[in-house]
Parts: C-alpha cells; structure tokens; sequence
C-alpha cells in the first residue's frame, strides 16, 4: 500500500500541473465533472480486471488532480481575480516584514474579503504589493487602510513574476494610490499591533536573531550565517552569492531538507531520539514561518514530523512515502506550488536521494568500505562516499529542472559539497547556539569567521575552474550534460550493464565531451546587452580572455555596477580592455565613475564635442583619479578583442553609433540617438544591419518608417525598463524587459 502513494502523488501533481498548463480546460472539466468521474471509474475497473493496480492508482490520481486544480481555481483564486483593474478601499493584516524601497515598502498581506467586496468562501485572501513608506517599516501583526489598485504581475526579464507569487499563495498584487495634487497616498492609515500575535511571534524571533548575528560578524561572514541558518540573502553578498552558485552550493543558502535535517540531528544528539522526537515537532512548527515558510522547507516538515510520528509509533519510516504525502498535503493547499523552483529542486533531489543514493554508494565505495579496517580512515571514507552518491543522485534528477531555468548545470558541486559539507554541519550547528546564547556570542564568532571565509574560500577558488559549468545552449554543452547523466545511469544500472567496460568508456566520453564543451566556450565571443532599465549596457567578451564594454549606464532603480561585477565575476575578469561611451549621460554612462575607480580599465572612448554636464564632471573626476587613459574619438577604427569587425558611427555631435559584425552578428547599436539624430546620421551614412538597437522613442512615427526602410532589420531590440511593443512597422521587436539579458554567441573555433 505505501509505494501507491508516493505513485498517487506523482498522478496528482500531473493531474494539476496538466490542468493549470491548460488553464481553459478548467471550466469544461467541472461543467464534466460527473463524465470525466465516470470515465475514470470505468478505467479503473478496466484495470482492475487486467490486475494492474498500479495504474488504477494513476488514473484515479490524475483525475483527482485535474478535478481538484479546476475547483480550487474556482472557488479560491477566481473571485480574487476579479478585482484585477479596481480600486478598493482595503483593510489588511501585514503577514511578512516588508522589503523596503527608497520610495515604497513592498509587503506580503492578509486583505478581508468584506473589505475588498468579493463574494468569497474565505474571509481573507493573501496579496503582495506596494504600500507607503511609514517612519518605521510595518511589522508582522500591524493592521493598515489603504486605497490600492489591483493587478496581475506580469513576466519581466524573462521571470514569470504572477507564477512565483502564486506558488507562495498570492494570487493578486496591488499597489497604493496617490493623490493627484500632493502626491501623498490618498488614503492610508496603520494601526500598530499592541503585541504581536502568536503566529507571527517566529519571524519576530528571526528578525532578532538576524540583527544579532549582523551586529556581532562582519558583513561578509554576517551575511552568509544569516541566510544558512533563516533563508535570508538580503545581506548575502552578491559575488559570494555567485561564487556558491557556480560551485553548485546554492542549496546550502535556501533553507530547504538538509537544514531541517542538521537542526533534528543536533535536537537528537543533545536529548536523545526518545526526547528529541517529540520536542522536534515544536522545533519545525517554530522553524518553517522563521525560514520563510517556502514550499521547500513546508514539504521537509512534513516529511520530518511522519518520520516522528512512525518512530513515536513504533514503525519504520519511509521516505519516499513520506514524500508522496508531503507532496499530496503541499499540492492540496495550494496547487500553484507545483510552480515553486525550490519545490521542484527539493522534491527531485530528495526522491533521487531517497531512491538511488544507497544504491550508488554501494556500487562505488562497498569494496573500498570492505576493505578499510582503520576506524577513523573509514569515518571519512563514508562521509565521502555518502556525499559524491547523494551529489550524483540529486544532479540526475534535478539536471533538467536547472537547464530549463539556468541553462547550465555544475559539475563543481562534487568536489564543493565534498570539501564543504561537514563544514556548513558545523557552522550551522555553531549558529544555533550562537543564536540561543549570546552570553557566548563572541566565542562563538570567533570560531565562525574562519568556519565560513573555508566555505567562501572553497567557492571562490572552485569556482574559477571554468570547465566544470556546462551551458546547454551550446551543442557540446549538450553532448557534455548528456555524457554526464548516462554516466550516473550507467552507475546505478550496473546489474545490467558490463560497468567494467561501459563505465571507463562513459568517463572517457564524459572527459572528452567537458574538455571540448570548454574549449568551445574559450574561443566564443559573446556579446550581452544586459537588462539595466531605460539605459544601455552592452559587454563583448572574448572566451575567458578579454572583456570590453560599449556603454554602461542604467536606470536610475537599476545597479549596473553590480550587474557589471557579476558578470565579470561569473567568467572570472579582472580588468576591462575598452569602454566606449556612445553617449555622456545617465542612459548610458551613469555607472562610469564607479567602474573606473573600482575595475582596472586600458582605455575609454567618449564622442567629441560633448557638452558639460555632472556625468562629464564624473567621468573626468574618475579619469584623473585612476589614470585611465581618455580618448576623444576622432574617426580612427575601434577594435573589440574577439569580434572580427566594428565600424563606429560618428558624424554626429556628442553621440556614437557602432557596428559590429561576425559570423551570424549583425548588429547595430543606435540607442543613444534621438529620432531626429537617427534620421540625420542615416542621411550621412545609410547602413543597413540584420538587428539594430534602438531608445524607446517612437513619438515620430513617419521618421521612424523612414529609419526602418533604410536600415532594413529583421529584428528591432529595446532595452526597456517600463514598456514593450511586438511589432514596429512590420518588424519584430525584442525587449529585455520581457526576455532579460540577451546575448549572442559566436565561435571561433
């Protein structure tokens, strides 16, 4: 009976997600309810006279689902769904802290249905939005009334925001409404909670344990114990953030199965199971809203509190039972989970785990635990052997989740995870008392720092073996990813395979397949213009070699340092080779003081003639203090490392166009010209190009026709912070506020 739920569950999350991906079979299913039921009872008793229980338990699982998805909709997301476009009036219950703008704090709220005027089973409903900033952010429990208007999220940057908020239970956003004449919100008022009531009591204790560990660590080491032990990155540096993405230890920074599992163990090692079992139960109740209370960190108590239960009784847990129900109980409170990212991650990796680790450990490391007679030798050995299974248990699963979403997998997790793991066990568990007893505080920091700068020391230094991150976008890539898995395959298959000979085969393949996918990505340029708002920032990078710049400003909300420092961090760059200014202002050289004090550059191009303004006082303050040499261009050839051709478009004052071309790019880059600077450059110099880049000034439509008809682009990009259009006269239009970054890869091999 126990193997049919965890096969229940997986009809059931089918079921749903077949449902909410076809969005417009919810009515027809309900309107058929009675047929679809009866089809199912035929089925099943069709598979029961064949004998085939298991599909009984499918058929019964994806209807059950698909019924399930379609009523909830109905009945809980649908009469929220209508307030989309009105403006009501609202009284609301703040569940989260909120983030805080320079403008507006964004928070996570419990609205009354009464107060929102919709005809619904429940009398509140839960929504994320904009509020007014308040002289002390809200807090967990603080009742606010406020004029809002409703809306859907939209996909920006290539991120379905509405699907996100959903799988967290938030179904519609909202955003305050202001005064027309002062500019004020409209209506607003908060009344402060008097205490704080007992539910929200776990984030309090969160926020506190957070502003301690700030106050007693440095930045660096504060902000990574703050999002091991509560899931918290807002003080995680970025670049560290990066680094344990590329070695493959993100999951130690989203709070998920293996904190749960580090914090049970710890309860157990100081009570005893006996104890620790029934005192773990309060622990997660408590542990899950501090951490966020994420799918992922949801679906490891459950599963932690039926092993509880099963040992309290007397029986032997099973996991992947466990799971099933886990997954079942998330999806039955809300079906949209099934978008969660960390869900998916944490499911696969855990049934992988679950199902395929032993197997693996056994099939690599059983002789070699045979024979190793030494005590401590074998400890390590175990802990190694148990580490590499569950790393390439997880990778098998999770591998097209990440494609999917990141387009790239690690194979740096293995070595990472192998160095780290005792580590963070340990950092983590350190935490905890640091956390329950300041009175040690400065012990225990003293013991952490170094703890912590041997895991980032450890990602930074892995990280730079660029080798071991695989980019399925590329066909070696692919070849490698595949290489990979089937090795993995081929691994837990080897009872029915001659691993003798197919698996030294496989790794050869696997060697060869990565070493080749790194030598491709060595010898591509790759050109990104990068998401940055109404600005333009556009990097060319030449393999691992070189790294140059055309323009780097953003909008004003927008941090193009920091983008920029990702993205040299991510392909390991030090230094630029050229910045070429195609424009002295905010859109496209906002970020240019900052770049040349901080990033070593050889050169900088800025157009003639340009006029005197606080980017140009800047600009020149910089170049004076770094000593980077300034050039005014004055028609000589620019050359970008790794591009065979670039022609820059100079005939007009103050602005520069640029042409670059190789391979398949043809790309031109006009955003820094106005309308009537475009018609006049075009005038001087006709050129035509396959894509060309453009501001989002369309105001002089019969100019703009004009403009198209002589430059004759298939394709017109945007680099768009607040709108987006299909078409411009016929040719398709690509904005980064819908797809994000958008790069072009060009072999030189």
């Amino acid at each position: 009976m126990r193997r049919f739920v965890f096969f229940f569950a997986l009809a059931f999350a089918f079921g749903i997600g077949l449902t909410l991906v076809f969005p417009n079979s919810m009515p027809k299913l309900l309107r058929h309810a009675p047929l679809v039921i009866l089809i199912t009872v035929y089925a099943v008793f069709v598979a029961r006279y064949f004998a085939k229980p298991l599909v009984i338990c499918l058929l019964i699982g994806i209807a059950a689902g698909s019924l399930y998805a379609s009523a909830y909709h109905k009945i809980v997301v649908e009469p929220v769904s209508t307030l989309t476009g009105h403006t009501v009036l609202i009284e609301a219950e703040v569940r989260a802290e909120p983030d805080i703008y320079d403008n507006n704090q964004r928070a996570e709220v419990k609205i009354m249905s009464d107060s929102a005027s919709i005809d619904s089973l429940f009398p509140t409903f839960s929504a994320i939005g904009y509020l007014p900033l308040t002289e002390t952010p809200l807090t967990p429990g603080d009742k606010v009334r406020v004029l809002v208007s409703f809306y859907e999220p939209t996909a920006r940057q290539g991120f379905d925001r509405q699907r996100y908020q959903m799988s967290n239970g938030n179904f519609i956003s909202f955003s305050y409404q202001k005064d027309p004449d002062t500019k004020e919100p409209a209506q607003f008022s908060v009344q402060k909670a008097d205490h704080i009531p007992l539910y929200y009591r776990p984030q309090a204790w969160a926020r506190q344990f957070g502003n301690q560990i700030l106050q007693a660590l440095p930045d660096r080491e504060a902000g990574f114990l703050y999002a091991l032990l509560l899931g918290n990155r807002a003080y995680l540096d970025p670049i560290d953030q990066q680094n344990l993405q590329k070695v493959g230890l993100s999951h130690i920074i989203a709070v998920s199965g293996m904190h749960l599992m580090f914090l049970i163990g710890l309860i157990h090692r100081l009570f005893s199971r006996k104890i620790g079992v029934p005192l773990s139960f309060i622990v997660i109740l408590i542990f899950i809203p501090m951490a966020g209370s994420s799918p992922s960190i949801i679906r490891a108590g459950i599963m932690a509190s039926l092993s509880g239960i099963a040992f309290l009784f007397g029986r032997e847990a099973d996991g992947q039972t466990s799971l099933g129900a886990a997954l079942v109980l998330l999806l039955t409170l809300n079906p949209y989970s099934l978008f969660s990212l960390s869900l998916q991650l944490s499911f696969l990796s855990t049934f992988g785990i679950l199902r395929y680790a032993s197997r693996m450990e056994h099939t690599l490391f059983g002789a070699w635990y045979t024979h190793t007679s030494n005590p401590i030798l074998h400890k390590l050995l175990e802990t190694a052997g148990a580490t590499i299974s569950c790393s390439l248990c997880a990778t098998l699963f999770t591998t097209p989740v990440l494609v999917s979403t990141f387009g790239y997998i690690t194979l740096l997790s293995l070595p990472s995870n192998l160095l780290t793991l005792s580590v963070i066990s340990l950092i983590f568990s350190l935490g905890v008392f640091f956390c329950l007893l300041p009175f040690a505080s400065g012990l225990l920091a003293g013991i952490l720092r170094p703890l912590i700068d041997f895991v980032f020391w450890c990602a930074q230094t892995l990280g730079q073996w660029h080798w071991g991150i695989l980019y399925w976008e590329e066909t070696s890539g692919k070849i490698a990813v595949g290489a990979t898995l089937l090795l993995i395959f081929l691994i837990l298959a080897h009872r029915h395979v001659k691993p003798k000979i197919t698996i030294p085969i496989c790794c050869c393949v696997l060697i060869g397949a990565t070493s080749y996918a790194h030598f491709v990505h060595a010898n591509t340029t790759r050109v990104t213009l990068y998401a940055v708002g109404d600005g333009q920032m556009i990097s060319i990078a030449d393999g691992y070699n070189t790294l140059s710049l055309i323009d780097c400003g953003c909008a004003a909300n927008q941090d193009g340092l920091q983008i920029l420092r990702e993205s040299m961090n991510w392909y390991g760059f030090s230094e630029l080779d050229t910045i070429l200014l195609t424009a002295v202002d905010k859109g496209h050289a906002r970020n240019i003081a900052g770049i040349l004090d901080s990033i070593p550059t050889r050169k900088l191009i800025i157009p003639a003639n340009v006029r005197e303004s606080e980017t140009l006082e800047e600009l020149t303050a910089a170049v004076a203090r770094s000593g980077v040499p300034l050039t005014v261009w004055d028609g000589e050839a620019v050359d970008f490392p790794g591009l065979a051709q670039t022609t820059v478009l100079g005939t007009i004052d103050r602005k520069l166009g640029v042409h670059l071309q190789d391979g398949t790019l043809d790309l031109l880059i006009l955003h820094s010209m106005t309308q009537n600077m475009l018609s006049e450059l075009l005038e001087q110099s006709p050129v035509q190009a396959q894509q060309v880049i453009l501001a989002n000034q369309f105001e002089k439509q019969e100019q703009l026709e004009q403009a198209l008809n002589i430059m004759q682009p298939q394709e017109i990009l945007l680099s768009s912070g607040y709108t987006s259009v299909q078409t411009l006269f016929g040719v398709p239009v690509r904005s980064t506020l819908d797809t994000g970054d958008i790069v072009w890869s060009i072999p030189h091999i």
